[in-house]
């Protein structure tokens, strides 16, 4: 199969599955995206992102997009303060302190710039994908409800932890991670409250027994606070509490956080929209057996994680320049997908070690003092 004339189809419109159109389109080629969101605005994308060098940062250099990044970036956005249950201020870290640089980006503005480096065309929006079958005679076909079926001869899967090509690779499937958030937005916060004034325009970690509440700000200024809690996995998502009762909500964090200090759980006065994120992350150690030819799996897809470590994107948009490479270095799809699988699943490991460890820090019996250690501050 000559890479030149086959139908290339891109599962998911998100970081991964943009990062390998744009790559493609740079090269002459004409991959479709299929994006089950309606639309770019169907819903909102979630908070901040922070790209790192070397993967995230060189995804965007190699795209070409340095100039569209720099004008939306916000390098101010990596500050991070790092706090008790009793709001006391341990230290307040940039990237330059720690050596690095980790400029934020808005999900929101991070897709937009993506979107407009591609085609209009080259997307196809609302398609939800509801089965992969492999053709008898090679490729795909990608089975959808109510846009028909799409033929494909090379299947990039970017389309998420529930991945409708995952099966076809491996059967392990991501586990509960024994964290679970409630998301907390803040469309238009007092900028007068210690919370805000501590958060600052970049991230805060107040960490307790167990327990963390995380800051962070958008772009528009608003905030997300993330309530994070060591629970069993609750298939309700919303731990006895109607998620559209914001009062109900509201009541049921007082009582998970009891003993924290008010200035940390005022800003729940503050919230507009509350939502249930559970956790789940792959195995470190994966079995893949990819039989299929011109299919593999990227970003989510192949290797969900908590996100304690801010790797998932960067991993995904590393994913795609890798596969991208590989594609183009190899006369056969299948040893490029075979070479791509080998190097992912090695970045992968160390990253779900990592990604484990650090969530243990985060969430530890012993407050802040594991990432304080980690930073270098001795308490």
């Amino acid at each position: 199969m000559l890479l030149q004339d086959s139908r290339i189809v891109i599962l998911g419109g998100g970081p991964a599955g943009l990062t390998a159109a744009r790559l493609l389109h740079k090269r002459g080629l004409s991959p479709l995206v299929l994006e089950r969101d309606a639309s770019p605005s169907a819903r909102s994308q979630g908070g901040s992102l922070d790209l790192h060098e070397g993967k995230g940062l060189r995804a965007i250099e190699e795209m070409g997009l340095i100039k569209e990044f720099e004008a939306v970036a916000r390098p101010q956005g990596a500050r991070y303060s790092v706090l008790d249950e009793n709001a006391k201020v341990y230290v307040q870290l940039t990237d330059a302190d720690m050596g690095a640089s980790r400029p934020e980006i808005d999900r929101t503005q991070l897709r937009a710039m993506l979107l407009n480096s591609l085609p209009p065309t080259s997307i196809k929006w609302g398609v939800n994908v509801t089965a992969i079958v492999p053709s008898p005679k090679g490729g795909y076909a990608i089975q959808t409800s109510g846009s028909g079926t799409i033929e494909a001869d090379l299947v990039l899967a970017c389309d998420g932890m529930n991945s409708k090509a995952r099966a076809l690779v491996t059967a392990e499937k991501p586990q509960y991670a024994g964290v679970s958030f409630v998301q907390a937005t803040v469309t238009k916060p007092d900028e007068k409250t210690f919370f805000a004034e501590t958060l600052g325009p970049g991230s805060l970690f107040a960490l307790g027994n167990d327990q963390a509440i995380l800051g962070q700000r958008n772009g528009d200024d608003s905030m997300l606070v993330y309530y994070s809690l060591r629970v069993p996995e609750d298939t309700s998502k919303s731990r006895g509490a109607d998620l559209t009762d914001a009062a109900a909500v509201r009541a049921m964090l007082q009582n998970e956080f009891k003993g924290w200090d008010p200035r940390l759980m005022a800003v729940l006065d503050e919230a507009d929209h509350f939502a249930w994120w559970p956790l789940y992350s792959v195995a470190a150690e994966q079995k893949w057996n990819n039989t299929h030819k011109g299919l593999t799996l990227l970003g989510d897809a192949a290797h969900a994680m908590p996100p304690f470590t801010g790797e998932g994107v960067n991993l995904a948009m590393l994913d795609a320049m890798e596969l991208v490479d590989q594609l183009f270095k190899h006369d056969s799809v299948d040893t490029a997908i075979a070479e791509y699988e080998s190097g992912m699943l090695a970045r992968m490991k160390e990253a779900i070690v990592d990604v484990q460890e650090n969530q243990d820090r985060i969430m530890s019996p012993h407050g802040p003092v594991p990432l304080l250690k980690m930073f270098g501050v001795t308490v």
